[in-house]
C-alpha cells in the first residue's frame, strides 16, 4: 500500500517542478532570444511481481513474440511476453521493449536523444544478457527470432529474459527528475530595420567577451559603445575573427555570412558558432549560455545566415505553454488527491483497526 503513495508523492514532486519551469516558459514568451526548458523524466527501475507457487505455463524464447527493427546503428526491440533487463542507478530494471545502440565502448545500451536532436554520449542504461553486458564493438550488428545477438553471423548472447511461472508481471516504483533540458529550436524573426540588430537564421551562437569569459547567445540586439566597438545590450563585447569588432563610420552593412562592413570595406568578421553539444550549454542569466565546468565545444561547419534588421523572437508559444500548465495542475492534483485517499486509509489502520 505504501508504494502506491511513494509513486503518487514522487509524481507530485516531478509535477511541480515542471510546472515551474513551463511558467518561467510563460513568463519569457515576449523575451528576445529566450529559448524554453523542459523537464525531462525518468522513472524508477521497474521489477517484476511474483507470487507464491506460480502456475503460469512454462514460457520458451520462440514463444514470446520477439521483434527487433533496425535503423543504421539503433534497434528497437519488443518482446510482449518476455523481458529485456537492464542496469540501473540502483538496481536492475525490466522492460517489454527498448531502444538501443553500442555505447562509446561496443556494448548494447540503450540511450537518450534530447529536443534538439543530439544524443548524449554517456546516456543510458546497458543491457543484460545471460552472460552479463552484451559487448558487440563496431561490427553489424543482428537479432533472430528467438532474441540472439549475432555479431558477422557469430552468436554473441541472447538478449532475452523469460518469465519464470510465478512472475505476475512488471511494477515501477514512479518517477523522477532526470534533468532540466533547454530547447534550441528556432524563434520568429522579426523585422526592426535597426542597423545592429542581428538574428541567426539556423542554427548558431553569436560569440560574447565577457568579464567571466566566453558567452554565447541568440539575442542579437548590439550596440556601439563610446569606442566604437560592437557590444550587446549588457556591454559586453562582441567576438570577431580578429577580437572585438572596431565599427567606426558612416555606414554600416554586415551580409549574410556575418561580415561587417564599414564605408563599403569589410572590417571584420562576426564569430557565430555552431554548437553540436549543446546539451552541454547551461543558462547564464540575460539570454546567455556557457558550457558546464569541465566541457569543451564541439561544432559543424556553419550552415546559417545572418539577417541584418532582425531580432529572433522567444520560441515559447503563449498557446502551449499554458495548456501545458493547465494539464500539469490537473495532474498534480490528481496525485494529491490519491495520497490524500493512502492518507485516509493509513489513519484508518493505525487508529481504528488497531483498537480492534
Amino acid at each position: 500500500m505504501l508504494r502506491g503513495l511513494y509513486t503518487a508523492g514522487s509524481a507530485m514532486m516531478a509535477n511541480g517542478r515542471r510546472i515551474d519551469v513551463v511558467s518561467n516558459n510563460l513568463a519569457n514568451v515576449d523575451t528576445v532570444g529566450f529559448k524554453k526548458d523542459e523537464v525531462l523524466l525518468e522513472n524508477f527501475e521497474t521489477v517484476l511481481i511474483q507470487k507464491r507457487n506460480g502456475t503460469n505455463p512454462v514460457m520458451t524464447h520462440s514463444r514470446v513474440g520477439f521483434k527487433a527493427t533496425s535503423n543504421g546503428d539503433q534497434h528497437l526491440l519488443e518482446a510482449p511476453q518476455a523481458y529485456f533487463k537492464l542496469e540501473g542507478k540502483t538496481e536492475q530494471s525490466y522492460s517489454h521493449s527498448v531502444l538501443i545502440r553500442p555505447d562509446a565502448e561496443g556494448y548494447l545500451s540503450t540511450f537518450y536523444q534530447d529536443g534538439n536532436g543530439n544524443i548524449y554520449p554517456g546516456k543510458g542504461n546497458r543491457i543484460l544478457g545471460q552472460e552479463g553486458y552484451i559487448q558487440v564493438g563496431d561490427q553489424p550488428v543482428t537479432f533472430d527470432d528467438k532474441g540472439n545477438v549475432l555479431v558477422n553471423g557469430s552468436l554473441v548472447d541472447n538478449i532475452l529474459h523469460v518469465p519464470s511461472q510465478n512472475t505476475i508481471g512488471a511494477l515501477g516504483y514512479g518517477v523522477r527528475i532526470e534533468r532540466t533540458e533547454t530547447i534550441f529550436e528556432q524563434g520568429q524573426l522579426e523585422r526592426t530595420d535597426y542597423a545592429y540588430d542581428l538574428a541567426i537564421d539556423g542554427d548558431g551562437f553569436f560569440e560574447i567577451n565577457s568579464p567571466i569569459g566566453t558567452l554565447f547567445t541568440r539575442d542579437g540586439r548590439f550596440k556601439i559603445d563610446e569606442y566604437g566597438i560592437l557590444n550587446t545590450a549588457e556591454g559586453f563585447e562582441v567576438v570577431g575573427l580578429n577580437g572585438p569588432i572596431e565599427v567606426v563610420g558612416d555606414t554600416v552593412q554586415i551580409n549574410r555570412f556575418g561580415e561587417v562592413i564599414v564605408d563599403g570595406q569589410t572590417v571584420d568578421k562576426i564569430s557565430v558558432r555552431n554548437i553540436t553539444n549543446s546539451y552541454d550549454l547551461e543558462k547564464f542569466g540575460g539570454g546567455y549560455y556557457r558550457f558546464e565546468e569541465g566541457k569543451e565545444i564541439a561544432e559543424a561547419e556553419l550552415e546559417a545566415s545572418i539577417r541584418q534588421g532582425y531580432i529572433e523572437k522567444s520560441n515559447a508559444s503563449n498557446l502551449i505553454e499554458m495548456m501545458t500548465l493547465m494539464e500539469l495542475y490537473r495532474n498534480y492534483e490528481s496525485n494529491q488527491r490519491m495520497v490524500t485517499a493512502y492518507d485516509q486509509t493509513l489513519d484508518k489502520a493505525v487508529n481504528q483497526i488497531g483498537r480492534l
